[in-house]
Protein backbone atom coordinates (compact mmCIF):
# COMPACT_ATOMS: atom_id res chain seq x y z
CA UNK A 1 0.00 0.00 0.00
CA UNK A 2 1.54 3.38 -0.51
CA UNK A 3 1.46 6.15 1.76
CA UNK A 4 -0.91 7.92 0.15
CA UNK A 5 -3.27 4.84 0.20
CA UNK A 6 -4.16 5.68 -3.38
CA UNK A 7 -2.05 3.00 -4.95
CA UNK A 8 -1.29 -1.23 -3.82
CA UNK A 9 1.22 -3.24 -5.09
CA UNK A 10 0.84 -6.98 -6.48
CA UNK A 11 2.74 -9.81 -8.30
CA UNK A 12 1.10 -12.02 -10.76
CA UNK A 13 1.21 -15.65 -10.00
CA UNK A 14 4.16 -16.96 -12.12
CA UNK A 15 5.92 -13.60 -10.43
CA UNK A 16 6.42 -11.73 -13.99
CA UNK A 17 4.66 -9.02 -13.70
CA UNK A 18 5.13 -6.02 -10.80
CA UNK A 19 1.62 -4.18 -11.12
CA UNK A 20 0.60 -0.79 -9.45
CA UNK A 21 -2.92 -0.19 -9.09
CA UNK A 22 -5.22 1.63 -7.84
CA UNK A 23 -7.11 1.58 -5.03
CA UNK A 24 -10.43 3.40 -5.26
CA UNK A 25 -11.43 0.48 -8.41
CA UNK A 26 -8.29 -2.55 -8.35
CA UNK A 27 -7.60 -1.20 -12.03
CA UNK A 28 -4.09 -2.05 -13.08
CA UNK A 29 -2.38 1.57 -13.35
CA UNK A 30 0.91 0.24 -15.32
CA UNK A 31 3.19 -3.01 -14.76
CA UNK A 32 6.57 -3.90 -15.09
CA UNK A 33 7.91 -7.52 -16.89
CA UNK A 34 10.74 -8.68 -14.50
CA UNK A 35 12.00 -10.88 -17.43
CA UNK A 36 12.45 -7.19 -19.96
CA UNK A 37 14.69 -5.32 -17.61
CA UNK A 38 16.25 -7.47 -14.73
CA UNK A 39 19.62 -8.27 -16.25
CA UNK A 40 20.77 -11.81 -15.47
CA UNK A 41 22.56 -12.62 -12.31
CA UNK A 42 25.95 -11.93 -12.65
CA UNK A 43 27.22 -15.79 -11.56
CA UNK A 44 24.72 -17.04 -14.45
CA UNK A 45 26.54 -19.19 -17.10
CA UNK A 46 25.03 -18.32 -20.16
CA UNK A 47 26.39 -21.29 -21.45
CA UNK A 48 25.20 -23.77 -19.56
CA UNK A 49 22.27 -21.66 -17.28
CA UNK A 50 18.73 -20.92 -19.09
CA UNK A 51 17.83 -17.31 -17.04
CA UNK A 52 14.85 -17.41 -15.26
CA UNK A 53 14.04 -14.06 -13.59
CA UNK A 54 10.66 -13.08 -11.79
CA UNK A 55 9.65 -10.66 -8.86
CA UNK A 56 9.55 -11.92 -4.90
CA UNK A 57 5.97 -11.96 -3.61
CA UNK A 58 8.08 -9.82 -0.97
CA UNK A 59 8.30 -5.50 -1.34
CA UNK A 60 7.07 -2.23 -0.90
CA UNK A 61 6.56 1.65 -1.40
CA UNK A 62 9.41 3.68 0.77
CA UNK A 63 7.83 6.69 -0.27
CA UNK A 64 4.95 7.74 -2.44
CA UNK A 65 6.92 6.98 -5.29
CA UNK A 66 9.37 4.56 -4.44
CA UNK A 67 9.35 0.81 -4.15
CA UNK A 68 11.95 -2.12 -3.37
CA UNK A 69 10.95 -5.30 -4.75
CA UNK A 70 13.23 -8.22 -4.81
CA UNK A 71 14.34 -11.25 -7.52
CA UNK A 72 16.19 -13.12 -3.78
CA UNK A 73 13.98 -16.47 -5.31
CA UNK A 74 14.62 -16.07 -8.65
CA UNK A 75 18.08 -15.93 -7.95
CA UNK A 76 18.96 -18.16 -5.37
CA UNK A 77 20.45 -20.84 -7.65
CA UNK A 78 23.33 -18.49 -8.53
CA UNK A 79 24.40 -16.51 -5.03
CA UNK A 80 22.86 -13.86 -3.39
CA UNK A 81 19.61 -12.80 -4.27
CA UNK A 82 19.01 -8.79 -5.10
CA UNK A 83 16.86 -6.12 -4.71
CA UNK A 84 15.55 -3.00 -6.78
CA UNK A 85 14.29 0.07 -6.59
CA UNK A 86 11.05 1.28 -9.28
CA UNK A 87 10.02 4.29 -9.87
CA UNK A 88 5.91 3.89 -9.91
CA UNK A 89 4.91 7.05 -11.87
CA UNK A 90 6.22 5.34 -14.92
CA UNK A 91 6.93 1.78 -13.92
CA UNK A 92 10.59 2.40 -14.06
CA UNK A 93 13.60 0.19 -12.48
CA UNK A 94 16.05 2.47 -10.82
CA UNK A 95 18.32 0.49 -10.39
CA UNK A 96 19.99 -2.47 -7.88
CA UNK A 97 20.53 -2.13 -4.46
CA UNK A 98 23.49 -2.27 -2.89
CA UNK A 99 24.90 -2.95 0.17
CA UNK A 100 27.61 -2.22 2.08
CA UNK A 101 27.64 -6.02 3.47
CA UNK A 102 25.97 -8.82 2.15
CA UNK A 103 22.02 -9.78 3.39
CA UNK A 104 19.48 -12.07 2.34
CA UNK A 105 16.04 -12.91 1.86
CA UNK A 106 13.65 -10.34 0.70
CA UNK A 107 12.91 -6.58 1.18
CA UNK A 108 10.36 -5.64 4.20
CA UNK A 109 9.51 -2.19 4.17
CA UNK A 110 8.69 -0.34 7.59
CA UNK A 111 6.47 2.16 6.03
CA UNK A 112 8.76 4.65 6.92
CA UNK A 113 10.92 4.88 4.15
CA UNK A 114 13.02 2.01 5.69
CA UNK A 115 13.12 -1.60 4.89
CA UNK A 116 14.52 -4.81 6.73
CA UNK A 117 16.53 -7.52 5.88
CA UNK A 118 17.07 -10.74 8.26
CA UNK A 119 21.00 -11.80 7.87
CA UNK A 120 20.93 -15.48 6.77
CA UNK A 121 23.72 -16.12 9.26
CA UNK A 122 23.29 -14.53 12.59
CA UNK A 123 19.12 -14.23 11.96
CA UNK A 124 20.30 -10.01 12.69
CA UNK A 125 17.33 -7.54 11.93
CA UNK A 126 19.34 -5.00 9.25
CA UNK A 127 17.05 -1.79 8.61
CA UNK A 128 18.11 0.11 5.54
CA UNK A 129 17.12 3.40 4.58
CA UNK A 130 18.74 5.11 1.08
CA UNK A 131 21.27 7.30 1.35
CA UNK A 132 19.45 10.38 0.40
CA UNK A 133 16.70 9.80 2.10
Amino acid sequence: MSPSGEHFLTVTHYQELLSLHRVEDGSVVSELDAEEVIPDHPALDPNNDEPEVHWDYYGGFLDEHTVIAGTTEADEEYGTGRHWLVDVRDMRLLGEVTYPFPTSGVPNTLGDGSWYTIAEDTKELQVWRLADA
